[in-house]
């Protein structure tokens, strides 16, 4: 079975994935996990169930290679209850390790940066000042090592700093705003709202990790790669949320306390900019494309 299996699947990401391969017609050469929400992937795409936390086996030559974008993406649960983080974003990644044996594309964080400021490329040697940085971190240094002892043959760990788009959560920053438009609420912009973010449609990420994955294939085997994924111009959180202001006008506060984790860093592009003239793609419109993503939230929910 010569297809890439996408693991987390039916995820915000996975799910993203699943579009970009139908838009291109090329779904036949994918197939997407999930663990109990089957009805997150699209009738017409390949699926497999996989429970990362439990029994996987049995699989272990059907896909020379995947695209793995499962995990924690909660800063939050981190904090909260470590271990449960690691068993989300480590035990998970070893125990599908325990098969998985080919080319692999990882889904990362620049959340490996925190504690840095300004702007970082992939080489810097640090480690990171939060705990979901430290797991992510963590599942990154695993993928090197079953590189390195031959149970993965090419790997590219790309880090994301963030994405934006249909099925993220609801506490996320831009459906706050929406629901702000809608309720006629307020939302409020811890640390002065000077965080950056830098961010990504999520169509966008799902087709560099696509690209990714098409890359390895033609790579040498034991090839590797570290990329930053973000949008190249500095956007603070306050910079985002002014820009949808004027797409809609809704009510913001900036408190220039309570961020418990200010993001000073964002991520070098020149490794992803270069890689991107090979493939001929280029960055998204970003004002255009957060305009017609917030329309789209504040419309569903006045249905």
């Amino acid at each position: 079975m010569n297809k890439t299996l996408v693991v987390g699947g039916s995820g915000f990401i996975g799910s993203a994935i699943q579009k970009h391969v139908l838009n291109e017609h090329t779904e036949n050469g994918f197939v997407f996990s999930f663990n109990r929400r089957p009805e997150k992937l699209d009738a017409e795409l390949e699926r497999v169930q996989l429970d990362l936390l439990g029994e996987i086996g049995g699989w272990r030559k059907k896909y020379p290679a995947a695209i793995y974008v499962a995990g924690n993406a909660d800063h939050g649960l981190a904090k909260r209850s470590p271990i449960l983080d690691l068993d989300l974003n480590v035990r998970t990644f070893l125990n599908f390790m325990k098969e998985f044996r080919g080319s692999l594309v990882l889904l990362s964080s620049q959340a490996v940066y925190y504690g840095l400021e300004g702007e970082i490329p992939e080489t810097v040697d640090h480690v990171s000042t939060i705990p979901y940085g430290l797991s992510k971190q963590m599942t990154e240094a695993y993928a090197k090592y079953f590189l390195k002892n031959g149970y993965l043959s090419k790997l590219w760990i790309l880090r994301l700093a963030y994405a934006f788009g249909k099925g993220e959560r609801e506490r996320r920053l831009i459906p706050r705003c929406a629901n702000a438009v809608h309720n006629h609420g307020k939302v409020t912009l811890f640390g002065g709202g000077k965080s950056f973010v830098n961010p990504l449609p999520s169509g966008f990420v799902a087709k560099i990790l696509v690209k990714a994955a098409e890359h390895l294939k033609g790579a040498k085997s034991g090839f590797m790669e570290i990329t930053n994924m973000n949008y190249p111009k500095k956007v603070t959180v306050r910079d985002l949320v002014v820009s949808l202001t004027q797409i809609k006008p809704f009510d913001f506060l900036v408190d220039n306390a309570g961020e418990e984790w200010p993001v000073r860093f964002w991520g070098d592009t020149q490794n992803l900019s270069s890689q991107m003239r090979e493939w001929k793609v280029a960055f998204p419109d970003l004002g255009v494309s957060l305009k017609k993503y917030f329309i789209e939230l504040i419309e569903g929910k006045a249905e």
